[in-house]
């Protein structure tokens, strides 16, 4: 009979790369929606609305990142 061990892995190297990567395509999407921001404000909304959905999928690609990191590290186990 296996025991089961109730703590989440420990795996602080794979959460570590996992967050920092989404929190850099965060920063990406941050950049995007701020150029987003300054192309409506000066009358560019061509400008605006390409960068903020590029802005928007980068955000995206950030929460993924991490979500997934930490459910890889929470739920998948290997047996």
């Amino acid at each position: 009979m296996a025991t089961e061990d109730p703590r989440p892995p420990q795996n602080t190297v794979a959460l570590g790369t996992g967050f920092g990567i989404g929190l850099l395509w965060w920063l990406m999407a941050a950049t995007c929606l701020w150029s987003a921001y300054r192309g409506y404000a000066h009358d560019r909304y061509d400008w605006g609305l390409i960068w903020g959905l590029i802005g928007l999928l980068l955000a995206a690609a950030g929460t993924a990142a991490m979500f997934g990191t930490w459910w890889h590290l929470t739920r998948v186990h290997d047996d």
